[in-house]
Protein backbone atom coordinates (compact mmCIF):
# COMPACT_ATOMS: atom_id res chain seq x y z
CA UNK A 1 0.00 0.00 0.00
CA UNK A 2 1.30 3.23 -1.03
CA UNK A 3 2.64 5.91 1.85
CA UNK A 4 -0.34 8.16 2.86
CA UNK A 5 1.70 10.80 3.30
CA UNK A 6 3.27 10.59 0.36
CA UNK A 7 0.04 10.94 -1.62
CA UNK A 8 -0.70 14.17 0.18
CA UNK A 9 2.40 15.55 -0.61
CA UNK A 10 1.47 14.77 -4.55
CA UNK A 11 -1.30 16.64 -4.13
CA UNK A 12 -0.55 19.61 -2.60
CA UNK A 13 2.71 19.62 -5.33
CA UNK A 14 -0.32 19.60 -7.98
CA UNK A 15 -2.56 22.18 -6.28
CA UNK A 16 0.84 24.83 -6.18
CA UNK A 17 0.73 24.53 -10.00
CA UNK A 18 -3.15 25.48 -9.63
CA UNK A 19 -6.31 23.82 -11.05
CA UNK A 20 -9.67 22.81 -9.28
CA UNK A 21 -8.55 21.17 -5.65
CA UNK A 22 -11.58 18.62 -5.88
CA UNK A 23 -10.29 17.69 -10.02
CA UNK A 24 -6.73 17.48 -8.00
CA UNK A 25 -7.49 15.21 -5.19
CA UNK A 26 -10.06 12.75 -7.44
CA UNK A 27 -7.25 12.63 -9.45
CA UNK A 28 -4.37 11.28 -6.97
CA UNK A 29 -7.05 8.95 -5.08
CA UNK A 30 -7.78 7.71 -8.17
CA UNK A 31 -4.30 6.42 -8.88
CA UNK A 32 -3.51 4.80 -5.07
CA UNK A 33 -4.07 1.57 -3.42
CA UNK A 34 -4.91 3.28 -0.01
CA UNK A 35 -7.82 1.94 2.23
CA UNK A 36 -10.67 3.97 3.21
CA UNK A 37 -8.63 5.80 6.34
CA UNK A 38 -6.09 6.45 4.33
CA UNK A 39 -7.93 8.51 1.43
CA UNK A 40 -9.66 9.72 4.33
CA UNK A 41 -6.39 11.43 5.99
CA UNK A 42 -5.55 12.47 2.82
CA UNK A 43 -8.74 14.26 1.77
CA UNK A 44 -8.57 16.13 5.45
CA UNK A 45 -4.70 17.24 5.08
CA UNK A 46 -5.79 18.24 1.32
CA UNK A 47 -7.72 20.51 2.37
CA UNK A 48 -6.59 21.62 5.22
CA UNK A 49 -3.46 22.64 4.30
CA UNK A 50 -5.25 24.67 1.21
CA UNK A 51 -7.54 26.41 3.41
CA UNK A 52 -5.09 27.68 6.32
CA UNK A 53 -1.82 27.99 3.82
CA UNK A 54 -1.04 31.25 4.43
CA UNK A 55 -1.78 31.06 8.19
CA UNK A 56 0.84 27.62 8.11
CA UNK A 57 3.10 29.57 6.38
CA UNK A 58 3.32 32.43 8.74
CA UNK A 59 3.93 30.17 11.67
CA UNK A 60 6.90 28.35 9.75
CA UNK A 61 8.09 31.66 8.47
CA UNK A 62 9.11 31.93 12.43
CA UNK A 63 11.10 29.32 12.33
CA UNK A 64 12.81 29.24 8.75
CA UNK A 65 16.01 30.87 8.16
CA UNK A 66 14.84 31.77 4.45
CA UNK A 67 10.94 31.93 4.20
CA UNK A 68 8.99 29.45 2.74
CA UNK A 69 8.49 31.15 -0.46
CA UNK A 70 12.20 30.71 -1.13
CA UNK A 71 11.94 26.71 0.02
CA UNK A 72 12.09 23.96 -2.48
CA UNK A 73 8.75 22.75 -3.61
CA UNK A 74 9.17 19.31 -2.30
CA UNK A 75 10.19 20.51 1.35
CA UNK A 76 7.70 23.37 1.30
CA UNK A 77 5.15 20.97 0.39
CA UNK A 78 5.89 18.14 3.15
CA UNK A 79 6.46 21.02 5.75
CA UNK A 80 3.03 22.46 5.15
CA UNK A 81 1.46 19.08 5.50
CA UNK A 82 3.56 18.43 8.75
CA UNK A 83 2.81 21.84 10.07
CA UNK A 84 -0.61 20.63 9.64
CA UNK A 85 -1.06 17.91 11.43
CA UNK A 86 0.98 19.22 14.76
CA UNK A 87 -1.45 22.14 14.39
CA UNK A 88 -4.68 21.08 13.43
CA UNK A 89 -4.94 16.96 13.45
CA UNK A 90 -4.51 16.34 17.18
CA UNK A 91 -5.52 12.72 16.78
CA UNK A 92 -2.24 12.22 15.21
CA UNK A 93 0.81 12.25 17.72
CA UNK A 94 3.67 15.05 17.20
CA UNK A 95 6.63 12.74 17.13
CA UNK A 96 4.55 10.74 13.91
CA UNK A 97 3.66 13.96 11.78
CA UNK A 98 7.57 14.53 12.56
CA UNK A 99 9.15 11.61 11.82
CA UNK A 100 6.85 10.36 8.75
CA UNK A 101 8.19 14.21 7.23
CA UNK A 102 11.62 13.09 7.72
CA UNK A 103 11.23 9.92 6.16
CA UNK A 104 10.11 11.64 2.86
CA UNK A 105 12.34 13.87 2.43
CA UNK A 106 15.32 11.58 3.11
CA UNK A 107 13.72 9.66 0.22
CA UNK A 108 13.64 12.63 -2.12
CA UNK A 109 15.87 14.60 -4.41
CA UNK A 110 15.22 17.26 -1.86
CA UNK A 111 17.02 14.58 0.74
CA UNK A 112 20.16 17.59 1.69
CA UNK A 113 16.88 19.50 3.55
CA UNK A 114 16.33 16.65 6.00
CA UNK A 115 17.79 18.09 8.80
CA UNK A 116 15.39 21.44 8.20
CA UNK A 117 12.54 19.75 8.17
CA UNK A 118 13.07 17.80 11.47
CA UNK A 119 14.34 21.25 13.01
CA UNK A 120 11.46 23.19 12.24
CA UNK A 121 9.00 21.04 12.88
CA UNK A 122 10.05 19.74 16.24
CA UNK A 123 10.14 23.35 16.68
CA UNK A 124 6.74 23.62 16.00
CA UNK A 125 5.63 20.73 18.37
CA UNK A 126 7.43 22.22 21.10
CA UNK A 127 5.31 25.21 20.90
CA UNK A 128 1.61 25.29 22.51
CA UNK A 129 -0.35 24.78 19.06
CA UNK A 130 -3.10 26.67 20.96
CA UNK A 131 -1.17 29.84 21.64
CA UNK A 132 0.03 30.39 18.52
CA UNK A 133 -3.12 30.01 16.77
CA UNK A 134 -4.74 32.07 19.55
CA UNK A 135 -2.27 34.77 19.17
CA UNK A 136 -2.64 35.35 15.60
CA UNK A 137 -5.01 38.79 15.01
CA UNK A 138 -4.25 39.56 11.48
CA UNK A 139 -7.64 38.74 9.82
CA UNK A 140 -5.58 37.95 6.30
CA UNK A 141 -3.07 35.51 8.38
CA UNK A 142 -5.81 34.02 10.78
CA UNK A 143 -8.00 33.47 8.28
CA UNK A 144 -5.71 32.58 5.65
CA UNK A 145 -7.04 34.75 2.36
CA UNK A 146 -5.06 36.95 0.16
CA UNK A 147 -5.20 40.88 1.46
CA UNK A 148 -6.37 42.09 -2.04
CA UNK A 149 -9.59 39.96 -1.38
CA UNK A 150 -10.43 40.42 2.43
CA UNK A 151 -9.50 44.49 1.97
CA UNK A 152 -11.89 44.80 -0.96
CA UNK A 153 -14.83 42.25 0.82
CA UNK A 154 -14.52 44.75 4.12
CA UNK A 155 -15.01 48.23 1.61
CA UNK A 156 -18.25 47.04 0.45
CA UNK A 157 -19.64 45.01 3.42
CA UNK A 158 -19.74 45.34 7.19
CA UNK A 159 -16.55 44.35 8.63
CA UNK A 160 -17.96 42.00 11.33
CA UNK A 161 -20.03 40.19 8.94
CA UNK A 162 -16.81 39.26 6.52
CA UNK A 163 -14.97 38.43 9.44
CA UNK A 164 -17.48 36.14 10.33
CA UNK A 165 -17.93 34.69 6.63
CA UNK A 166 -14.19 33.97 6.59
CA UNK A 167 -14.88 32.00 10.38
CA UNK A 168 -17.28 30.16 8.59
CA UNK A 169 -15.34 29.34 5.62
CA UNK A 170 -12.74 27.54 7.54
CA UNK A 171 -15.57 24.72 8.69
CA UNK A 172 -17.05 21.90 6.88
CA UNK A 173 -19.60 23.54 4.31
CA UNK A 174 -23.31 22.34 4.62
CA UNK A 175 -25.13 19.48 2.65
CA UNK A 176 -28.35 19.88 1.10
CA UNK A 177 -30.68 17.38 -0.80
CA UNK A 178 -33.98 18.20 -2.89
CA UNK A 179 -36.23 15.03 -3.21
CA UNK A 180 -37.06 13.57 -6.58
CA UNK A 181 -41.20 14.43 -6.23
CA UNK A 182 -41.38 12.63 -9.24
CA UNK A 183 -40.85 9.49 -7.68
CA UNK A 184 -43.19 7.76 -5.46
CA UNK A 185 -42.39 8.09 -1.66
CA UNK A 186 -38.94 9.12 -2.08
CA UNK A 187 -38.86 10.71 0.71
CA UNK A 188 -39.33 7.96 3.25
CA UNK A 189 -36.68 5.78 1.09
CA UNK A 190 -34.35 8.56 1.64
CA UNK A 191 -35.18 9.14 5.14
CA UNK A 192 -34.96 5.22 5.92
CA UNK A 193 -31.44 5.06 4.25
CA UNK A 194 -30.45 8.32 5.81
CA UNK A 195 -31.56 7.27 9.44
CA UNK A 196 -29.63 3.66 8.63
CA UNK A 197 -26.24 5.44 8.07
CA UNK A 198 -26.56 7.69 11.41
CA UNK A 199 -27.16 10.68 9.20
CA UNK A 200 -29.94 13.01 10.50
CA UNK A 201 -32.28 15.46 8.20
CA UNK A 202 -33.83 18.87 8.73
CA UNK A 203 -36.36 20.82 6.62
CA UNK A 204 -35.92 24.27 5.06
CA UNK A 205 -38.05 26.85 4.13
CA UNK A 206 -38.08 25.41 0.59
CA UNK A 207 -40.62 22.00 0.45
CA UNK A 208 -39.05 18.67 -0.46
CA UNK A 209 -35.51 20.23 0.32
CA UNK A 210 -33.93 19.64 3.54
CA UNK A 211 -30.05 19.79 5.43
CA UNK A 212 -28.45 16.91 6.06
CA UNK A 213 -25.29 16.17 8.50
CA UNK A 214 -23.16 12.96 8.90
CA UNK A 215 -23.42 12.20 5.10
CA UNK A 216 -20.48 10.95 3.37
CA UNK A 217 -20.10 9.64 -0.40
CA UNK A 218 -23.44 10.35 -1.55
CA UNK A 219 -22.80 9.10 -4.76
CA UNK A 220 -23.22 4.89 -3.42
CA UNK A 221 -26.04 5.47 -1.92
CA UNK A 222 -28.77 3.76 -2.97
CA UNK A 223 -30.98 5.92 -2.81
CA UNK A 224 -29.03 8.36 -4.89
CA UNK A 225 -28.56 6.16 -7.26
CA UNK A 226 -32.52 5.71 -7.99
CA UNK A 227 -32.41 8.75 -8.31
CA UNK A 228 -34.50 9.64 -5.27
CA UNK A 229 -32.93 12.52 -4.44
CA UNK A 230 -29.73 14.91 -5.72
CA UNK A 231 -27.65 17.38 -4.10
CA UNK A 232 -28.21 21.37 -4.46
CA UNK A 233 -26.74 24.22 -2.35
CA UNK A 234 -29.47 26.58 -0.79
CA UNK A 235 -28.39 29.40 -2.51
CA UNK A 236 -28.59 27.48 -5.74
CA UNK A 237 -32.08 26.65 -4.51
CA UNK A 238 -32.85 29.84 -3.58
CA UNK A 239 -31.90 31.26 -7.35
CA UNK A 240 -34.15 29.04 -8.71
CA UNK A 241 -36.93 29.76 -6.56
CA UNK A 242 -36.15 33.23 -7.76
CA UNK A 243 -36.87 32.19 -11.66
CA UNK A 244 -40.57 30.96 -10.79
CA UNK A 245 -40.75 28.60 -13.16
CA UNK A 246 -44.37 26.74 -13.89
CA UNK A 247 -45.38 23.58 -15.71
CA UNK A 248 -45.31 23.66 -19.47
CA UNK A 249 -42.95 26.66 -19.76
CA UNK A 250 -40.32 26.60 -21.99
CA UNK A 251 -37.25 27.66 -19.79
CA UNK A 252 -33.76 28.10 -20.73
CA UNK A 253 -30.47 27.56 -18.39
CA UNK A 254 -27.59 28.96 -19.80
CA UNK A 255 -24.63 28.21 -17.80
CA UNK A 256 -25.81 24.63 -16.56
CA UNK A 257 -23.06 21.71 -15.43
CA UNK A 258 -23.21 19.99 -13.41
CA UNK A 259 -26.70 20.54 -13.39
CA UNK A 260 -28.82 21.37 -9.95
CA UNK A 261 -30.11 24.29 -11.72
CA UNK A 262 -31.59 22.33 -14.43
CA UNK A 263 -32.17 19.71 -12.41
CA UNK A 264 -34.82 21.67 -9.46
CA UNK A 265 -36.16 24.03 -12.32
CA UNK A 266 -37.93 20.41 -13.86
CA UNK A 267 -39.00 19.54 -10.61
CA UNK A 268 -40.48 23.09 -10.09
CA UNK A 269 -42.25 22.44 -13.44
CA UNK A 270 -43.47 18.85 -12.71
CA UNK A 271 -41.28 17.49 -15.26
CA UNK A 272 -43.97 19.31 -17.77
CA UNK A 273 -42.72 21.83 -20.18
CA UNK A 274 -39.03 22.13 -21.58
CA UNK A 275 -35.78 22.81 -20.08
CA UNK A 276 -32.75 23.66 -22.42
CA UNK A 277 -29.94 22.81 -20.77
CA UNK A 278 -25.97 24.55 -21.78
CA UNK A 279 -22.59 24.07 -21.17
CA UNK A 280 -19.62 25.06 -22.91
CA UNK A 281 -17.67 21.90 -22.49
CA UNK A 282 -19.06 18.46 -23.92
CA UNK A 283 -17.80 16.11 -20.78
CA UNK A 284 -19.78 18.90 -18.62
CA UNK A 285 -23.11 18.20 -20.70
CA UNK A 286 -22.78 14.48 -20.30
CA UNK A 287 -22.80 15.34 -16.74
CA UNK A 288 -26.24 16.97 -16.89
CA UNK A 289 -27.47 14.62 -19.49
CA UNK A 290 -26.40 11.48 -16.82
CA UNK A 291 -28.33 13.28 -14.07
CA UNK A 292 -31.09 13.79 -16.25
CA UNK A 293 -31.68 10.31 -16.61
CA UNK A 294 -31.35 9.22 -13.20
CA UNK A 295 -34.08 11.32 -11.86
CA UNK A 296 -35.70 10.58 -14.77
CA UNK A 297 -36.58 14.40 -15.98
CA UNK A 298 -37.17 13.77 -19.67
CA UNK A 299 -38.07 17.38 -19.88
CA UNK A 300 -34.46 18.50 -19.90
CA UNK A 301 -32.87 18.59 -23.08
CA UNK A 302 -28.77 19.42 -22.64
CA UNK A 303 -26.43 20.30 -25.25
CA UNK A 304 -22.99 21.83 -26.03
CA UNK A 305 -23.19 26.38 -26.60
CA UNK A 306 -21.56 29.14 -26.30
CA UNK A 307 -24.05 31.33 -23.59
CA UNK A 308 -21.76 34.10 -24.76
CA UNK A 309 -23.12 34.12 -27.68
CA UNK A 310 -26.81 34.59 -29.20
CA UNK A 311 -28.18 31.66 -30.90
CA UNK A 312 -31.73 32.81 -32.64
CA UNK A 313 -32.69 29.41 -33.73
CA UNK A 314 -33.52 28.60 -30.02
CA UNK A 315 -36.44 31.18 -30.10
CA UNK A 316 -38.20 32.60 -27.18
CA UNK A 317 -38.26 31.42 -23.55
CA UNK A 318 -41.00 32.24 -20.26
CA UNK A 319 -37.82 31.72 -18.02
CA UNK A 320 -34.27 32.33 -18.35
CA UNK A 321 -31.10 32.01 -15.74
CA UNK A 322 -27.58 32.37 -16.14
CA UNK A 323 -25.30 31.55 -13.31
CA UNK A 324 -22.39 33.09 -14.84
CA UNK A 325 -18.34 32.01 -14.13
CA UNK A 326 -17.40 33.72 -11.48
CA UNK A 327 -14.38 34.80 -8.77
CA UNK A 328 -16.20 32.50 -6.55
CA UNK A 329 -15.56 33.92 -3.38
CA UNK A 330 -19.09 32.63 -2.27
CA UNK A 331 -17.60 28.83 -2.30
CA UNK A 332 -14.50 29.24 -0.58
CA UNK A 333 -15.65 26.76 2.20
CA UNK A 334 -15.40 24.19 -0.91
CA UNK A 335 -12.79 25.34 -3.45
CA UNK A 336 -10.29 26.71 -1.09
CA UNK A 337 -7.42 27.40 -3.77
CA UNK A 338 -9.90 30.23 -4.92
CA UNK A 339 -8.73 32.11 -1.77
CA UNK A 340 -5.47 33.26 -3.59
CA UNK A 341 -6.53 34.42 -6.97
CA UNK A 342 -5.05 37.50 -8.21
CA UNK A 343 -7.22 40.73 -8.36
CA UNK A 344 -6.23 41.08 -12.21
CA UNK A 345 -7.83 36.94 -12.85
CA UNK A 346 -11.14 37.56 -11.00
CA UNK A 347 -11.60 41.32 -12.95
CA UNK A 348 -11.08 39.71 -16.37
CA UNK A 349 -14.16 37.62 -16.00
CA UNK A 350 -16.49 40.89 -15.79
CA UNK A 351 -16.50 40.81 -19.73
CA UNK A 352 -17.59 37.52 -20.09
CA UNK A 353 -20.26 38.39 -17.57
CA UNK A 354 -21.53 40.95 -19.44
CA UNK A 355 -21.78 39.35 -22.72
CA UNK A 356 -23.30 36.28 -21.00
CA UNK A 357 -26.11 38.22 -19.75
CA UNK A 358 -26.60 40.15 -22.47
CA UNK A 359 -27.03 37.48 -24.87
CA UNK A 360 -29.08 35.52 -22.50
CA UNK A 361 -31.42 38.56 -22.23
CA UNK A 362 -32.10 38.09 -25.97
CA UNK A 363 -34.20 34.66 -25.21
CA UNK A 364 -36.05 36.15 -23.06
CA UNK A 365 -39.96 37.01 -24.32
CA UNK A 366 -42.00 39.92 -23.49
CA UNK A 367 -43.40 39.48 -19.88
CA UNK A 368 -40.84 36.65 -19.27
CA UNK A 369 -37.99 36.21 -16.30
CA UNK A 370 -34.65 36.59 -16.11
CA UNK A 371 -32.16 35.70 -13.63
CA UNK A 372 -28.59 36.60 -13.39
CA UNK A 373 -26.69 34.79 -10.57
CA UNK A 374 -23.34 34.58 -9.48
CA UNK A 375 -21.59 32.67 -6.40
CA UNK A 376 -18.99 35.41 -5.65
CA UNK A 377 -19.51 38.74 -3.75
CA UNK A 378 -17.81 41.11 -5.73
CA UNK A 379 -20.28 44.10 -6.60
CA UNK A 380 -18.04 44.93 -9.82
CA UNK A 381 -19.01 40.79 -10.64
CA UNK A 382 -23.02 41.41 -9.15
CA UNK A 383 -24.34 44.72 -8.87
CA UNK A 384 -22.30 46.91 -11.32
CA UNK A 385 -22.68 43.97 -14.37
CA UNK A 386 -26.65 44.49 -13.09
CA UNK A 387 -26.72 48.34 -13.00
CA UNK A 388 -24.17 48.00 -16.69
CA UNK A 389 -26.90 45.93 -18.20
CA UNK A 390 -30.59 47.56 -16.51
CA UNK A 391 -28.87 51.20 -18.35
CA UNK A 392 -28.26 49.42 -21.13
CA UNK A 393 -32.03 47.79 -21.93
CA UNK A 394 -34.54 49.35 -20.63
CA UNK A 395 -36.98 47.00 -21.61
CA UNK A 396 -36.26 45.22 -18.21
CA UNK A 397 -36.58 46.23 -14.79
CA UNK A 398 -35.64 44.79 -11.48
CA UNK A 399 -38.79 43.01 -9.59
CA UNK A 400 -38.58 41.53 -6.01
CA UNK A 401 -36.85 38.14 -5.61
CA UNK A 402 -38.29 35.19 -3.67
CA UNK A 403 -39.21 35.99 -0.18
CA UNK A 404 -37.69 39.31 -0.55
CA UNK A 405 -39.79 42.76 0.29
CA UNK A 406 -38.07 44.93 -2.27
CA UNK A 407 -37.03 45.44 -5.84
CA UNK A 408 -33.62 45.02 -5.20
CA UNK A 409 -30.81 42.52 -5.69
CA UNK A 410 -29.67 39.48 -3.40
CA UNK A 411 -26.87 38.89 -1.55
CA UNK A 412 -26.62 36.20 0.54
CA UNK A 413 -23.82 35.91 2.93
CA UNK A 414 -23.19 33.22 5.52
CA UNK A 415 -23.19 32.10 8.25
CA UNK A 416 -26.27 34.47 8.17
CA UNK A 417 -27.62 33.07 5.42
CA UNK A 418 -27.81 29.27 4.81
CA UNK A 419 -25.93 28.20 1.73
CA UNK A 420 -22.86 29.36 0.20
CA UNK A 421 -22.13 33.10 -0.58
CA UNK A 422 -24.58 33.90 -3.53
CA UNK A 423 -26.04 36.53 -5.59
CA UNK A 424 -28.94 37.06 -7.25
CA UNK A 425 -30.75 39.61 -9.77
CA UNK A 426 -34.09 38.73 -10.61
CA UNK A 427 -35.37 40.81 -13.70
CA UNK A 428 -38.40 41.29 -16.09
CA UNK A 429 -38.70 41.85 -19.50
CA UNK A 430 -41.74 44.61 -20.44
Amino acid sequence: MQNERKVLVSALLKAEKNGYSNIILDSVLNETDLNSLGKAFVTTAFYGVLERKITIDFILNKFLKKPISKTPPYTSAVLRSGAYQILYMNKIPNSAAINEAVKLIKKSKERGNAGLVNAVLRKISNENALDILNSLQEPIVKYSVEGWIYNKLISQYEEEKINSFFENSLLPPPVFIRINTQKENAYNMVLDELENIGATINSTDFDDFYAVQGIKNVEKLKSYKNGLFFVQDYSSRFAVACLSAKSNERVLDCCAAPGGKTFSIAMDMQNSGEVVSFDIHSHRVELIKKGADRLGLDIVKASVNDATEYNKDLGLFDRVICDVPCSGMGVIRRKPEIKYKSEEECNALCEIQSKILQASAKYVKSGGRLVYSTCTLFKNENDDIVSDFLNKNKEFKLITAYNQNSDNTVTLIPPEDLGDGFFVAVMERL
